[in-house]
C-alpha cells in the first residue's frame, strides 16, 4: 500500500488535467458553434487538423521528457502555464478576436501543455510503481479517481455560473478558475515530482517499445478510445436538441463521471482477484447494453437518459483504471516516450471523432438548434449507434490480441 501522502499530489494534478480537458474535449465544439458562429463542417475539419498537428507532437513531448527527466519540476511549471493561458485564449469573450485564428492557437497553445503535463503525470505513476515495487491498479485508481473529481468540478461548474451570468462569460470566468487552480496544484506537486526509467538508463526507446505486450495494449487503447471520443463530441448536442434538456447537462454529467469514480473501486478490486484483462473485457461488455437504449430516447426522456448515464459511467470505471494500469505493467524503460504515444493515439481518436462525426452530421441536415427530424436522426445514430458498434470491436480487439502477460493482479 503506497502512503497517502505519495498519492493525494498527484490526484490533484490528475483533476487539474480534468478540469481543463472536459471543456476542451466536451464543451469546445458547441462553444464555438454556437456563440462563436463557426459552421459544423468547418468546425469539424479545423479540430481534426489542429488535432492531429498536436497529436504529432506528442512524441517529440515525450523523447523530450526522457531526456529532460532531471529538469521535471521546470517541465511541468511551464507546462502547466501553457494549458491554463490556451484556455483563457479559448474562452476569451466571442468578440475579442477572429473565431478561427483564435481556435487554432488557443488549442495548440492548450494541448502543448495538456499533453506535457499529462505524460509527466502517468511517467510520475510509473516511478512511483517502479519505487514501492509494484502496485500499478492502485496508482491507476488514485490517479483516475482525482481526474474524475476533476471531472465533476469541471461539469457542474458552467452550469452553476450560467445562472448568474450570460453562458459565453461563464466560460470566461471557468477559465480563470482554471489559471487558479493550475497553480494550486503545481504548487502541492513541486517538490513531488520524480521521473521513470531510473532503472533502465541506457535502454533504448526501440527496446522499450519492443517489450511484450506493449505495442497490443498501445492500439487497443486507441481503438478503445474511439467509442468514449464520439459521444465525448456530441454529448452536449444529443443532449440540447434532441431530449431538449439543456439544464440537465452538467448534472448528468456529474452523474457519469462520478459513477464511475465510484465504480473505479468496485473495478480495482475485483481485477485483484481476477485479472485485469478478464475485468477489463466484462466492463466492456456491459457497456453496450447499458449505452444502447439512447437509441430510443426522444424529447422527454430525461429521466431514462439519467439511467442509462448512471449504467454507462459505472462500466466506464472499468476503462479508466484498467486499461493504464495494464500498459504500465508492461513498460521497462521509455516511460515518457511509450505514454507520450498513450496521449497520441488518444487524440487522435478525438480528432477523428470530431473531424469525421461533425461534417458527416453536417452533410446529413443536422443543425445546433435545428429541429430537422433528418439531422436529429443522424444525430441520434451517430451518439447512440456508433460508438456500441466501435466498442465491440475494441472488444474483440482486447480478447484476441492482448495476451494474459502483464494483465493480471
Amino acid at each position: 500500500m503506497f502512503p497517502r501522502t505519495e498519492m493525494l499530489p498527484p490526484a490533484a494534478m490528475a483533476a487539474v488535467l480534468a478540469f481543463a480537458g472536459l471543456p476542451l474535449y466536451i464543451h469546445l465544439p458547441r462553444f464555438y458553434a454556437e456563440e462563436m458562429g463557426i459552421n459544423l463542417a468547418i468546425l469539424g475539419a479545423v479540430l481534426l487538423l489542429a488535432r492531429g498537428i498536436d497529436s504529432f507532437q506528442d512524441p517529440i513531448i515525450g523523447f523530450l521528457a526522457d531526456r529532460w527527466r532531471k529538469h521535471r519540476k521546470i517541465w511541468t511549471m511551464i507546462s502547466g502555464t501553457a494549458l491554463a493561458i490556451g484556455i483563457l485564449v479559448l474562452f476569451a469573450p466571442p468578440e475579442w478576436g477572429e473565431p478561427l485564428p483564435r481556435l487554432v492557437l488557443g488549442l495548440f497553445i492548450a494541448f502543448s501543455g495538456f499533453s506535457s503535463l499529462q505524460i509527466a503525470l502517468y511517467d510520475h505513476g510509473l516511478a512511483q510503481t517502479e519505487k514501492f515495487g509494484g502496485g500499478y491498479t492502485q496508482v491507476s485508481l488514485w490517479r483516475e479517481a482525482g481526474g474524475l473529481v476533476g471531472i465533476c468540478l469541471a461539469a457542474s461548474t458552467p452550469t452553476l455560473l450560467a445562472k448568474y451570468i450570460s453562458k459565453s462569460a461563464s466560460y470566461t470566468v471557468y477559465s480563470i478558475f482554471l489559471f487558479i487552480f493550475v497553480l494550486f496544484a503545481l504548487v502541492v506537486m513541486h517538490r513531488k515530482w520524480i521521473a521513470s526509467g531510473q532503472s533502465f538508463p541506457r535502454k533504448r526507446f526501440s527496446d522499450s517499445l519492443g517489450v511484450e505486450g506493449v505495442k497490443p495494449i498501445l492500439a487497443f487503447s486507441f481503438v478503445n478510445a474511439l467509442p468514449t471520443s464520439v459521444t465525448s463530441t456530441l454529448f452536449l448536442f444529443f443532449v440540447t436538441d434532441l431530449l431538449n434538456a439543456e439544464s440537465h447537462a452538467g448534472f448528468l454529467l456529474i452523474l457519469f463521471f462520478g459513477a464511475a469514480a465510484i465504480a473505479a473501486i468496485f473495478w480495482a478490486r475485483l481485477a485483484n482477484h481476477y485479472g485485469r484483462k478478464v475485468v477489463l473485457l466484462a466492463g466492456m461488455a456491459l457497456s453496450i447494453p447499458a449505452f444502447i437504449w439512447t437509441w430510443f430516447l426522444g424529447p422527454g426522456d430525461t429521466l431514462a437518459f439519467y439511467v442509462i448515464v448512471v449504467a454507462s459511467g459505472a462500466t466506464l470505471g472499468a476503462d479508466m483504471t484498467l486499461t493504464p494500469a495494464i500498459l504500465a505493467s508492461r513498460i521497462k524503460g521509455g516511460g515518457g516516450q511509450i505514454f507520450s504515444i498513450w496521449t497520441f493515439l488518444h487524440k487522435s481518436a478525438l480528432a477523428i471523432a470530431a473531424g469525421i462525426v461533425l461534417p458527416l452530421l453536417a452533410f446529413s441536415g443536422y443543425e445546433p438548434g435545428s429541429t430537422d427530424q433528418g439531422g436529429l436522426r443522424a444525430l441520434a445514430v451517430a451518439y447512440a449507434l456508433v460508438p456500441c458498434g466501435l466498442k465491440l470491436i475494441a472488444i474483440l480487439v482486447l480478447w484476441k490480441y492482448v495476451n494474459k502477460i502483464g494483465v493480471e493482479g
